[in-house]
């Protein structure tokens, strides 16, 4: 009887621990989705995955000819096959930068994480495949049906995107951890930057406000449309001044110093503050030294950090 019982237990404890090695797969993939992710949305790289995508569904339509296609009319299956392709297009450029503008909190680059990334994607594909199920069924192709063939379409890219998402995750998180070591041993060999004329004085005016600083006193400036804080070095430690300025004054006044780089559309930091650079699949964060501090660099300037 109780060699029964260990057997049982046995049993037991075997199921159990598969299922515990099941769950913790579960969650670490779930958990992938909560990191941090390659935004596209409102940039270049946006534009041209639309293309992309466009050009795709222009290839497979009339590579395949599906759902009827095939049985169309030479003289008129290749427009249908452009108005799809166009109709793909313009799903893509309002996912992509209609959405992004009208909800720019949600859409911000540096939350952007893979849980954002696969709503969008499911926005994408939903509005794609609506469009042309639509735009095909008007023109009586086949025998399809809005709007019950366009979210069998959907359902269908539903996993293929979740693991598109968790794929390219793990690949932007390796190549950009990579890129911000080699950056951090560059930056160990870096010697101190200088303006071209260190002993120029910089000179913040404001509304009855003045801020004269030594060029490499300066730590950075948050920039915030007329309003701009300083952080600087002082002998007794880290100071701040928010000084109400014009923004366009404060950057023609550390264009004249090297030493000054925009890392996102607010920040301007002395490169010689840096103290470390980390890399996510997001892209690059900036620890800067002395401060309590991290610079989420924009996609727009990242070329700026690796070129330093």
């Amino acid at each position: 009887m109780s060699f029964l019982k260990n057997i049982l237990s046995s049993i037991a404890s075997f199921i159990a621990s598969i299922f515990r090695g099941i769950a913790n797969l579960v969650n670490a993939f779930l958990n992938k989705f909560k990191k941090p992710y390659h935004s596209s949305s409102m940039s270049f790289r946006g534009l041209m995955h639309s293309v992309a995508i466009a050009v795709g569904v222009f290839v497979v339509l009339f590579v395949f000819q599906p759902f009827g296609i095939k049985e169309i009319q030479e003289s008129e299956k290749m427009m249908i096959l452009i108005i799809c392709g166009v109709i793909a297009f313009a799903s893509m450029l309002v996912c992509q930068f209609v959405f992004p503008f009208v909800a720019k909190s949600f859409y911000d680059e540096h939350h952007w994480n893979g849980s954002k990334q696969l709503i969008q994607s499911l926005l994408m594909s939903i509005m794609i495949s609506l469009g042309l199920s639509y735009f095909l069924a008007s023109k009586n192709v086949g025998t399809i049906s809005f709007p019950i063939d366009g979210l069998v379409w959907f359902a269908f890219t539903i996993i293929p995107l979740v693991l598109f998402i968790f794929v390219q995750e793990t690949m932007h998180d390796s190549k950009y951890k990579r890129k911000a070591e080699n950056l951090n041993s560059d930056l160990k060999n870096k010697s101190v930057v200088n303006s071209d004329n260190p002993l120029k004085i910089l000179v913040f005016k404001g509304n009855n406000e003045k801020l004269s600083l030594i060029p490499n006193q300066l730590i950075y400036a948050k920039i915030d449309g007329n309003t701009s804080e300083f952080f600087y070095q002082n002998p007794f430690g880290i100071d701040k001044s928010v000084i109400t300025i014009d923004s366009k004054q404060v950057l023609n006044e550390l264009s004249e110093h090297a030493q000054f780089v925009k890392f996102s559309e607010n920040i301007m930091l002395n490169t010689n503050a840096i103290q470390k650079i980390s890399g996510s699949a997001r892209g690059y964060d900036i620890a800067i030294a002395r401060v309590n501090e991290m610079v989420k660099v924009s996609g727009k300037f990242k070329k700026n950090l690796e070129k330093l």
